[in-house]
């Protein structure tokens, strides 16, 4: 595999990207994959009730919180790195913080605002960056908190500033089986402003950080050749199956060990690691975000980094907050084929007997004990089992409980638009479709106050 010395590609044309990271290997591995995939979706997605099949979840068995952070909490957390995330590597050689632009009377004077490029380097030369955008209440009296995420359409795009440069960021297109440039896609100024609601989160007294999800690791089957990972991980470990020769992999010999989820869930690290350098932020009180696949993303960075102090699911469905077991909606034979390096190789070995699985999503949430996590569906998001989300949650509970902690183990799936929340354990199911809206981000400052003592 060819590397590069930017792996952003900067000023690259549409072409020179698509033939450095849609090859002509990966447009016939989509092609051959996609109508398996939509057989997939006729064939084995269920969003019947009733066709639920018993199931028994692998119980958190730890008697002691001391029991579970030396033995139960590392054990499960390898799992899921070996089986369902994939490795989280180390940190470049070099990694920088530049500021590229700040405006002291932003949001017509609520806030001050930043644009922060995350810089890592190698000592051979290598480069990646990612452009932060962290938007603080101007007149608060002490270092805020904030909300850390990725966003799907840019920075431009969740903000009404029209002054916010735009990022580069590619992604696949898979309904027209073409790669598209996202300073193309990205020429929409302030058309996601719920994505962050990032007026009325100032004017809560929180701050707001995000990246583009597509700088962070472009979400194409080669995704992570454009990611930070492109300089972390050896070359051989992030080849995609279809450059693999089959005598290397055959009986499961080479099993690609990272994932796309993972390079993005890697990026909110580094985003704490500059906003720890910041004084106008308290980086001692930053949630996770996310909203669907950067929902599963935000589950996974905070079970990595214990820094965080909290993490939001917001609709994350399958392989996020969702039971596998279930099988009801999207489920991971979907995701495996549709959205195949989303996760690490292993997974292939379980798609079609989660049965086998050493563990189910609940424990996933449980990795973020004895912190705070909100887990919020939506009722038409039925690909995301908002039903298997909330038991999910409830089934962490074990996990809270060794902290003395109020937990949702006494709790039944709550009636729509009302939000149940014990100790930090929160949970909404909003009337709507799947989506991020202005009426979960209320939901989401309410968590924070309670969690932050406001």
């Amino acid at each position: 595999m060819t590397q590069v010395k930017n792996v952003n590609l900067d000023g690259a044309t549409i072409k020179e990207i698509a033939e450095y990271i849609d090859d002509a290997g990966s447009t016939i591995a989509r092609r051959a994959m996609a109508p398996y995939a939509e057989k997939l979706w006729r064939i084995h997605y269920n969003k019947d009730e009733s066709k639920v099949v018993k199931y028994t979840l692998p119980p958190i068995v730890s008697k002691t919180k001391e029991e579970w952070e030396k033995e139960e909490r590392p054990r499960t957390l390898q799992l899921f790195r070996d089986i369902m995330y994939g490795q989280m590597p180390g940190k470049p050689d070099s990694l920088t913080f530049e500021l590229l632009s700040e405006k002291d009377d932003a949001l017509d004077g609520l806030a001050i605002r930043k644009e922060i490029r995350i810089n890592s380097d190698m000592k051979d030369g290598r480069h990646h960056h990612l452009d932060m955008l962290l938007y603080v209440p101007k007149n608060a009296k002490s270092p805020s908190p904030v909300f850390v995420g990725l966003s799907f359409g840019g920075n431009h795009a969740i903000t009404p500033e029209e002054d916010v440069r735009i990022v580069n960021g590619i992604f696949h297109g898979s309904f027209k089986g073409k790669t598209y440039l996202g300073r193309v896609f990205g020429k929409r100024r302030s058309y996601a402003l719920e994505a962050y609601n990032i007026v009325e989160a100032i004017k809560r007294g929180y701050a707001i950080a995000t990246a583009s999800y597509l700088q962070a690791c472009p979400d194409h089957i080669n995704g992570m050749r454009m990611s930070p990972f492109a300089l972390v991980c050896p070359p051989e470990d992030i080849r995609t199956e279809y450059m693999v020769p089959f005598t290397e992999s055959k009986g499961g010999k080479w099993l690609r060990p990272y994932s796309i989820i993972g390079a993005w869930a890697w990026c909110y690290s580094i985003m704490l690691d500059a906003l720890e350098k910041e004084p106008l932020v308290d980086a001692t009180k930053a949630i996770t975000v996310g909203h669907s696949r950067l929902g599963k993303t935000a589950l996974w960075a905070a079970a990595n980094d214990q820094r965080f102090a909290g993490a939001i699911s917001n609709n994350s469905g399958s392989a996020g907050a969702s039971l596998s077991r279930r099988n009801f909606g999207e489920n991971l034979r979907i995701d495996y084929w549709e959205k195949g390096t989303w996760l690490c190789g292993k997974i292939v070995e379980y798609i079609d007997n989660v049965e086998e699985l050493p563990f189910d999503q609940h424990q996933l949430l449980a990795l973020i004990a004895p912190r705070g996590i909100y887990v919020a569906s939506a009722t038409l998001d039925v690909n995301a089992d908002p039903r298997g989300e909330f038991l999910s949650l409830k089934a962490a509970s074990p996990a809270w409980k060794l902290y003395g902690m109020p937990t949702m183990e006494n709790e039944e799936w709550p009636a729509p638009d009302t939000p149940i929340h014990n100790g930090v354990m929160h949970y909404h199911l909003r009337t709507g479709k799947h989506a991020i809206t202005a009426k979960d981000w209320a939901n989401y400052y309410d968590f924070a106050d309670r969690l932050f003592g406001k």
